[in-house]
């Protein structure tokens, strides 16, 4: 197994959260955590990025995490919680590069020459590098984002996590930050899972999807094979119409009502 769970559980004050999920992620692809809201998707990715305790085992490259040390750990995954914050003085460039802590030797004092050009490099590519020295605090929020995720990217990590990374933006900035994820993935190879509200903005950028329910996985694979009537029925208990979207052909949601 690259990524995944084995019988994972999460208890909040004693009350069963997440029933034994069981779910593998494709490496190299762009995994959607769907469902609706308190369904336990946020649970599962933040078991994944060990915010939560949890019972049974998370693993990477057939290791389970418990074996692995914290820095391994940062090394290997990233995770952006939800409604991030920053300190209000802090720069552009000063954030991201808070990214590059995990690669940073015992005692080092300041950023290496290699940290340096891997965050101008993922600057240039998320294409806020002439921002650098701005205030994130005087940002728009879809920039702020976007920085925020530059910063994920700066670590360099196989896998990334990003419980709910569209919330609060407009269309356009939601559409900028899923293609952005999306390019890295098609780009560099990363690993990316991410919790998302938005079924149509699932089918289009994800490659996969879990559907969860009541705090249990109800099925794992590609957008193909669960995007169907029947299944988002069953997870969501709506009636549905699918089409294509008229640019990506896509699937898309093109009606719906309350089963």
């Amino acid at each position: 197994m690259y990524f995944g769970a084995k019988d994972l559980c999460v208890y909040y004050d004693k009350k069963l959260a997440l029933e034994h999920a069981s779910f593998e992620i494709e490496k190299g692809k762009t995994t959607a955590i769907v469902g609706i809201n308190g369904s336990g998707k946020s649970t599962i990715l933040r078991a994944m990025g060990r915010l939560l305790k949890y019972k049974g085992d998370i693993f990477y490259d057939e290791k389970p995490l418990s074996a692995l040390t914290n820095l391994e750990i940062a090394q290997k995954i990233a995770l952006l919680p939800q409604s991030a914050l920053a300190p209000s003085d802090i720069s552009v460039y000063e954030l991201v590069s808070m990214g590059r802590f995990p690669h940073q030797k015992r005692l080092q004092q300041g950023l290496s020459k290699v940290d340096r050009q891997v965050i101008e490099q993922v600057m240039r590519e998320t294409d806020i590098w002439e921002m650098r020295d701005e205030r994130v605090a005087e940002l728009s929020g879809g920039q702020r984002q976007r920085v925020f995720i530059t910063m994920i990217l700066a670590q360099d990590s196989d896998i990334i996590l990003l419980d709910e990374p569209t919330t609060y933006l407009d269309l356009v900035h939601q559409l900028d930050i899923l293609s952005l994820l999306k390019a890295f993935v098609d780009k560099f190879g990363k690993t990316v899972v991410y919790v998302i509200h938005d079924l149509n903005h699932a089918a289009r950028f994800a490659d996969n999807l879990i559907l969860v329910k009541d705090g249990k996985i109800v099925d794992t694979g590609t957008v193909e094979q669960l995007f169907t009537t029947e299944q988002l029925r069953n997870c969501f208990g709506l009636e549905v119409t699918l089409g294509c979207d008229t640019y990506t052909k896509s699937l898309m949601i093109t009606g719906v009502k309350n089963a």
